[in-house]
């Protein structure tokens, strides 16, 4: 397992090595030139011309569009004359003219460019988990009578149990009239010999369904006595993990009285995320690590994948099982967790700052080969160590903006926030250009 755990490790590492032109600055050394209007855009409609006409923007708000100069009715900041081409065909912005415009506006806001690429992509997931008492090693103690308890040797939660240790004792009117009845069925046994097994059989058959152990029962045979306080011992090993019974207390059999859990093993529930749910599978290798003991690793594998998400969060939730001999994991610490998934080959993927998230659309700024640049939308799949498998809206080879991208976008909406005004039905008519 270690082994295992340490080639993957490997392998995360080797990934941030095979990917090295995601992260490629371009234009390096690459001298400003002072011009005019090097930190401006020019806005133009692919394969169309037209004057241009001007609006009021308020650079923070691009849904805000006047006709005349004032303040935005959001944030007060004053509006922005802002140049936009009318044109009736084509639906994609590119921001910059030419070559040497793009290449100016490349330098007036220090943008770097990355090219999109195909690679291995390793699933991984860095998550959280809690520690949680393994359900198979836990019992609840429940009397099979009716009765009252004395001689409690469990006073508080926490207490550590051994097997085979007297829990309390329990006088049940039941289980001394059941003993009567064994007793009795031994006598006849006596006078009328093995036709009276069969009853024999039964008396010990109830006796043991009312919570009376073998070696109770082997007492109460051989010295031929009632026992009116029956004992009760602990089937397992323990702490004691609920309580809620006292002494003398009257109790009967629907009256949980304790929960012993046996923490030599734990399970430790994990979060997924929706974004790493369709490939997350039973029996994945899992690291897993405590903030209070920071030297020490847990391994594991996903044992069980529970079928219903979290109604807030939408998180799956899935069990992986740890030995915990020393008793160091405790119920309800949390762990760090990471899950590791394999390699996904020959996958088209960018770097994770590249992308352009509103929570309703993905976006990223793509550099055209003629000049200039153009946004377009894209679909993403998995995300591991800052990169993120691309699904549709890129091709390989493809160039984008992984720094400065932001500005860009923003002008691209609001130039299509006036394509749209002016399409709508306005027709303002093109200022007049002043040489």
């Amino acid at each position: 397992m270690k082994r295992l755990s340490f080639n993957l490790f490997l392998c995360l590492s080797v990934t941030a090595f095979t990917f090295p032109a995601l992260y490629a600055e371009e234009s390096e050394h690459q001298h400003l030139q002072e011009q005019e209007g090097s930190h401006s855009f020019e806005m133009a409609l692919l394969e169309s011309e037209s004057e241009a006409v001007y609006k009021y923007v308020c650079p923070m708000h691009p849904q805000i569009i006047r006709d005349h100069e004032g303040t935005c009715p959001i944030c007060g900041m004053e509006l922005v004359k802002q140049a936009i081409q009318s044109s009736e065909g084509g639906q994609n912005l590119v921001i910059g003219g030419g070559e040497s415009s793009s290449q100016g506006i490349k330098q007036g806001l220090a943008i770097r460019t990355v090219e999109v690429q195909k690679t291995t992509l390793w699933r991984y997931i860095p998550t959280f988990g809690k520690v949680v008492a393994d359900e198979n090693k836990v019992i609840h103690i429940h009397p099979r009578a009716s009765g009252w308890i004395s001689g409690l040797s469990v006073h508080s939660l926490g207490d550590s149990v051994v097997k085979g240790q007297l829990l309390y004792r329990l006088y049940s009117p039941e289980i001394v009239s059941a003993q009567q009845d064994f007793l009795l069925a031994l006598q006849n046994r006596k006078r009328l010999g093995s036709s009276a097994n069969s009853l024999v059989a039964s008396a010990k058959t109830r006796l043991a369904l009312l919570g009376v152990s073998k070696g109770v029962i082997k007492q109460i045979q051989r010295n031929k006595k009632l026992i009116n306080e029956v004992p009760i011992y602990a089937s397992q090993k323990g702490i004691v993990s609920a309580l809620s019974v006292q002494e003398g207390m009257y109790v009967q059999p629907q009256t949980e009285l304790m929960s012993i859990s046996d923490l030599s093993s734990v399970w430790v529930e994990a979060e997924v995320l929706p974004l790493q749910q369709s490939w997350v599978r039973e029996g994945l290798t899992a690291n897993m690590t405590s903030e209070g003991f920071p030297e020490q690793r847990w391994e594991s594998q996903i044992e069980y994948i529970y079928p219903l998400t979290d109604i807030r969060t939408q998180a799956l939730k899935v069990r992986l099982p740890v030995s915990n001999e020393q008793h160091i994991l405790k119920p309800n610490m949390f762990m760090d967790v990471e899950i590791y998934g394999g390699g996904k080959p020959d996958t088209l993927a960018i770097p994770l700052e590249a992308i352009i998230d509103d929570g309703r659309t993905q976006r990223v700024v793509r550099q055209l080969e003629r000049g200039g640049f153009d946004v377009v939308e894209v679909e993403t799949g998995i995300q591991t160590k800052g990169i993120v498998e691309i699904l549709s809206g890129l091709q390989e080879g493809q160039k984008i903006v992984v720094s400065g991208q932001f500005l860009i976008d923003s002008e691209s909406q609001i130039q299509a926030n006036l394509r749209r005004l002016i399409s709508s039905g306005e027709a303002p008519k093109p200022a007049s250009h002043n040489h």
